[in-house]
């Protein structure tokens, strides 16, 4: 990956350039994966989602929208 501010690699970026880091990165995944594969240590699952509360934690006074500074 090329070096510099992000704003100046993202002017640089462009598709093909996407495409060849995915490839890099499919061809050369991160030592700790190959590690844990030589080792045989399972990998760490994402748990599932908890359940959504749709309830916020205080009510919200939408009237603070209307006020004029």
């Amino acid at each position: 990956m090329e070096g510099g501010s992000p704003a100046v690699i993202w002017e640089r970026w462009t598709i093909p350039m996407y495409r060849a880091q995915q490839r890099y990165w499919s061809d050369h995944p991160p030592l700790q994966w190959m590690v844990q594969a030589f080792l045989k240590i399972p990998f760490k699952k994402t748990p599932p989602p908890g359940p959504l509360d749709a309830t916020p934690p205080r009510p919200v006074d939408w009237s603070v929208l209307d006020r004029q500074p």
